[in-house]
């Protein structure tokens, strides 16, 4: 099976560039959704918006099946050469392949800190870390493990789900605040954000231009979290809550945090945000999702995804290179007019040319002249017969030139083909030669 490249370039590129207005508007709506649906839990919030970041990365897949059929009757508003989408796409691979080189890296340190970490039986912990440990363990197999390596706890998951906590934090910490700490890290690996935090790390790596992408990617980021620490209010004090986590901000200063990780503390600002949720008395602590918001985005998701496939593509690419195709057919003449030969009077004929009879005349009867040939007499008679014969037919040559126009889906309609074709005619005049001037002599 052989893939064009070129081909493969304008689809991909087209079916990214022409979906990007749809994944604006879904973003659009599910931040406009859960404003106007007021205070709404971190749980919830969360949910809404990884809702609308998959429909968004499925759009530009939708689009590569179109039920629309591919002619160009209403011209594209961008049109572009074909080569800049194999410079686009080019440029795509490369940037992306760093961004998930990126990515790669965090997997290989969580591997690496993983490995490096020592276990602690649950069994010597206070009965308080015990009963939390072992309510996460019902659901998913959570190992609780100490390194010098952190500086703040830190959940990290996978194939592997463990808890790190740094060794001070053992040392330094009281049970309620290293419960505090437990309940938030467990809450992660209990909800899946080490695979849902990969996902969105991944999508961003190759959808890095997307504005959208990155707006959703940080808006999960800070839910995600929020969601978390609504987990621990539930079942601690937010004062003290909102103290420890202070703690840990300050251990964790000037210290770039993990990107596949989730700890528990991160960004400044981020921290501050969650810090400002958590003394708010009038924010919602449940962990319940509301089931309306998460229908809502997915029935307009879902909408958007219907629509694309029928939508007009904005942006198209035009074909590299026409192709030439030289035709050429004899056709009839065209009325031609004659070329008009200038009038030679007849004493500058005799002149110059004199004919046999003017010479017989001329010449006395004792006069003794060699026979001359036949084809010599008829030499200048064939002559003036070729000059006065009519021009040769002229002949007529068709260019035609082949164009095709290659839209953004491949099918039997996806080209359309324009055929331009000049005449062009040729007429050759043969160039008049001249006479050969009749031979005499004179009578001695």
């Amino acid at each position: 099976m052989i893939i064009d490249f070129h081909q493969l370039a304008q689809i991909s590129t087209q079916g990214v560039l022409n979906t990007m207005a749809q994944g604006v508007a879904i973003a659009l709506f599910a931040h406009l959704l859960l404003k106007i649906m007021g205070r709404r839990n971190s749980g919830t919030k969360f949910v809404v918006w990884f809702c609308a970041l998959l429909a968004i990365v499925m759009l530009p897949f939708v689009s590569l099946f179109p039920d629309r059929p591919l002619i160009a009757s209403t011209p594209t508003p961008i049109t572009m050469p074909g080569a800049w989408a194999v410079y686009a796409l080019g440029a795509w691979g490369l940037i992306s392949s760093f961004a998930l080189m990126r990515v790669a890296l965090g997997l290989w340190y969580l591997a690496k800190l993983r490995r490096n970490c020592d276990p602690i039986e649950v069994d010597t912990l206070d009965s308080l870390l015990q009963e939390t440990v072992a309510e996460a363990q019902a659901s998913r197999k959570i190992a609780i493990c100490v390194s010098d390596d952190l500086r703040v706890p830190t959940a990290v998951g996978f194939f592997k789900p463990a808890v790190i906590v740094p060794r001070w934090a053992l040392e330094e910490l009281s049970t309620t605040e290293l419960n505090t700490v437990l309940l938030h890290e467990l809450a992660h690996l209990r909800r899946w954000d080490d695979w849902t935090n990969l996902v969105q790390k991944l999508f961003r790596a190759v959808f890095f231009f997307h504005p959208a992408i990155w707006w959703i990617e940080k808006q999960l980021s800070t839910e995600r979290e929020m969601a978390c620490d609504e987990v621990v209010l539930a079942k601690t004090d937010a004062r003290a809550y909102a103290e420890c986590l202070v703690l840990l901000a300050e251990r964790n200063l000037m210290r770039r945090g993990i990107a596949m990780a989730q700890a528990a503390v991160h960004r400044a600002s981020e921290t501050a945000k969650r810090l400002a949720q958590i003394l708010d008395r009038n924010h919602r602590s449940t962990t319940l999702i509301s089931k309306p918001a998460v229908v809502a985005v997915i029935v307009f998701a879902g909408g958007c995804l219907a629509l694309v496939p029928h939508m007009p593509p904005i942006v198209a690419f035009t074909s590299e290179v026409p192709q030439l195709t030289v035709a050429s057919a004899s056709l009839p003449a065209p009325a031609i007019r004659p070329i008009q030969k200038e009038n030679i009077e007849p004493k500058v004929v005799a002149a110059k040319y004199r004919t046999p009879e003017a010479e017989n005349t001329r010449r006395p009867a004792s006069t003794s002249l060699k026979a001359k040939p036949a084809h010599k007499q008829e030499t200048n008679a064939v002559r003036l017969a070729r000059i006065n014969a009519p021009a040769p037919a002229p002949r007529a040559t068709f260019v035609v030139m082949q164009t095709r126009h290659q839209y953004d889906e491949a099918g039997p309609n996806g080209m359309v083909w324009t055929f331009t074709v000049w005449r062009v005619t040729v007429i050759r005049q043969q160039p008049a030669e001249p006479m050969e001037p009749a031979m005499h002599s004179k009578s001695t």
